[in-house]
C-alpha cells in the first residue's frame, strides 16, 4: 500500500490566522442575519413565493401493466 508524502512544509501563521478571521466573520455574518427580526420575514416570503401556488398538483396518468409477450425462436435446419 503506498504511503501518503510526509508534509514537511505546515502553512504560513498567517494563513491559518486570516482563515479563521474569515470563518469567524462568515458565522457572526450568518448569525446577524438570521437574529435579526426583519430577515425572518424576508424568509417567509420568500418561501411563499417560491411555493405560491394553492392548487393541487394534477395526479400522474394511470397505465396498466400489460402482459409480457413470450419471444419464441425458430431455427431453421
Amino acid at each position: 500500500m503506498p504511503k501518503l508524502p510526509n508534509i514537511s512544509n505546515p502553512p504560513h501563521p498567517r494563513t491559518v490566522y486570516w482563515t479563521f478571521i474569515a470563518a469567524a466573520g462568515a458565522v457572526f455574518l450568518v448569525a446577524g442575519l438570521t437574529l435579526n427580526p426583519s430577515t425572518s420575514g424576508w424568509i417567509s416570503e420568500a418561501a411563499q413565493a417560491e411555493f405560491a401556488s394553492t392548487m393541487p398538483a394534477e395526479p400522474a396518468a394511470v397505465q396498466i401493466a400489460q402482459p409480457v409477450v413470450k419471444v419464441r425462436t425458430v431455427r431453421a435446419e
